[in-house]
């Protein structure tokens, strides 16, 4: 029996299964990337989201192999999470590993993740690990929910100053926000709650705006789709490796098309010879597959394992 943990700045899922993928329980928690939230309010998440699938399985902690946690920024709450489960086994890796595994579905190629961050990670037919971005807020995380953010931000101040108040994206912004006209920025932006994951959230104030062709949102989204390409191109570069698979997932790429066909365009302009990919699976099946196949050495393809995970997830509640 394996728990893994799929953590970030917004949401933390988690996983309970066995070696054949039958899934005996899952979670889900706020985010808990303990760099910008309260370590022990972190630690706490995850306990309770451990303990939920341990309620629904009907076991306890001491009959897992293992809890695997996907989560960048938790090192610091590592201590507090250990003093509640003594006997457990825990493994902690960045996010960049399990985001790889369920983007491509398999151990080579380029993925690149957008959520509240953004960064991309590369593993070539040797094994070897490339990854490029991940800087956080103050890089402005190229591509990410938050840089959309940001820029939505400086677009809604922008037009105001220019005498224009009252764009598709300014409306969405706001109502998003809660604000009742672009003056109040002034103050709701330096307020404790303006968090960073306040800001990410507009990237779907954009992604709405886009949809009923606003001309700043479009643009927003083809600067990021710009941004998230590059991150490959970097990774492609440093692996010598212009022909790979490359997949893009995170919260940010559930904006479906309108996003993802731009960073496909985006794509084969930078890297002419990269194919695009769907994302196979969701990050929480990826930190799956990265315990089986990079820690148990098994290869799970021929087995039904994926399968089974994606069943057994579809009938357990979350």
């Amino acid at each position: 029996m394996y728990l893994v943990c799929d953590g970030g700045g917004t949401k933390t899922e988690y996983l309970l299964f066995n070696r054949s993928g039958s899934v005996w329980g899952r979670g889900r928690s706020k985010g808990t990337n303990a760099v910008f939230l309260d370590p022990s309010a972190a630690a706490g998440a995850v306990r309770a989201g451990i303990q939920t699938c341990l309620d629904q399985a009907g076991i306890s902690a001491q009959m897992l192999e293992g809890v695997y946690l996907f989560i960048p920024g938790f090192r610091n709450a590592m201590e507090q999470l250990r003093k509640w489960f003594p006997q457990t086994k825990f493994c902690l890796f960045s996010d960049e590993y399990n985001a790889f595994y369920g983007a491509l579905g398999a151990p080579e190629g380029i993925a690149v993740l957008s959520g509240t961050g953004s960064f991309a990670v590369g593993r070539d037919a040797g094994g070897h690990w490339i990854k490029a971005g991940g800087w956080g807020p103050l890089f402005d995380d190229k591509g990410s929910g938050y840089h959309m953010g940001l820029l939505c931000l400086e677009n809604m101040t922008r037009r105001y100053d220019q005498g224009i108040s009252d764009t598709v994206l300014q409306r969405s912004a706001q109502k998003r926000l809660g604000i009742p006209d672009i003056p109040s920025l002034r103050r709701a932006a330096y307020q404790p709650d303006f968090t960073r994951e306040r800001i990410a959230g507009l990237s779907f104030a954009v992604a709405e705006a886009a949809a009923a062709e606003d001309a700043d949102a479009l643009e927003i989204l083809d600067t990021a789709a710009r941004c998230l390409a590059d991150l490959a191109g970097v990774v492609a570069e440093r692996m010598n490796a212009d022909g790979m698979t490359v997949s893009l997932t995170g919260g940010v790429s559930h904006m479906g098309s309108i996003l993802t066909d731009r960073f496909a365009a985006a794509l084969r302009q930078r890297l002419p010879r990269c194919a695009y990919q769907k994302p196979k699976y969701e990050p929480v099946i990826g930190a799956a597959l990265y315990v089986m196949y990079e820690i148990l050495g098994c290869d799970v393809l021929p087995g039904g394992f994926v399968e089974n995970l994606e069943k057994g997830m579809g009938d357990q509640p979350c």
